[in-house]
């Protein structure tokens, strides 16, 4: 992927993090624990609005790391949620359909076939008018 960022996308990520930094670790957190409110994400929020507001390729470096991390996590957590929805969807489908011997593809064997070809059907040009 690449990080091509403009100044409006840097300022957005500037002002982004200045606000939800000092609202989760200077705000949040400490009321939900039971801890004094500290100043120093209020601090490093007001930071990140200056550097936003002023200076806002100073946050490249930043963005860039931030980006890196959230690939990271973009990959595992797609793994982790496929996986969830194999083994709490597909995998138990798979053994009712097994308990019940039903087989929808057809795969048994069957030395009494001559043949396993279904042969196609000609349609009517009114069955095309609403193919869906």
């Amino acid at each position: 992927m690449e990080l091509k960022q403009n100044k409006k996308e840097l300022r957005q990520f500037g002002m982004l993090l200045g606000t939800f930094f000092p609202l989760l670790f200077g705000l949040i957190l400490p009321w939900l624990w039971g801890h004094d409110f500290s100043l120093l994400p209020w601090i490093l929020g007001s930071v990140f609005w200056v550097l936003a507001i002023a200076f806002p390729i100073s946050l490249q470096p930043i963005y860039r790391v931030w980006m890196k991390i959230a690939e990271i996590l973009a990959w595992v957590n797609s793994r982790i949620i496929l996986g969830i929805i194999f083994f709490a969807m597909v995998t138990p489908m798979g053994f009712i359909m097994r308990l019940l011997q039903r087989d929808p593809m057809a795969r048994k064997y069957d030395r009494q076939v001559a043949t396993y070809r279904i042969g196609s059907q000609k349609r009517s040009r009114e069955s095309m008018e609403k193919p869906y």
